[in-house]
């Protein structure tokens, strides 16, 4: 088995890998959104609301799914 705080550190950086293009993906939502770039303003609705799902939700999800298989409940 691998070393628990070996699976800590990847897990952080998954964590923070999400976190960070969930930003990005709503920056660039945002940006569509303003007109700065030439897109319709729904593809900006939608872009940011992934990077919002992807920022904030999905995060939890994967921690949720962690506790699950490392036998804690969440």
């Amino acid at each position: 088995m691998t070393d628990p705080e070996t699976i800590a550190r990847a897990r952080h950086k998954r964590l923070s890998v999400v976190r960070f293009a969930g930003v990005g993906l709503a920056l660039v939502g945002a940006a569509i959104m303003a007109g700065k770039v030439d897109l319709p303003r729904l593809v900006g609705l939608i872009v940011l609301l992934l990077g919002v799902f992807y920022g904030m939700i999905f995060p939890a999800r994967l921690v949720r799914r962690w506790k699950r298989q490392d036998g804690r409940e969440g």
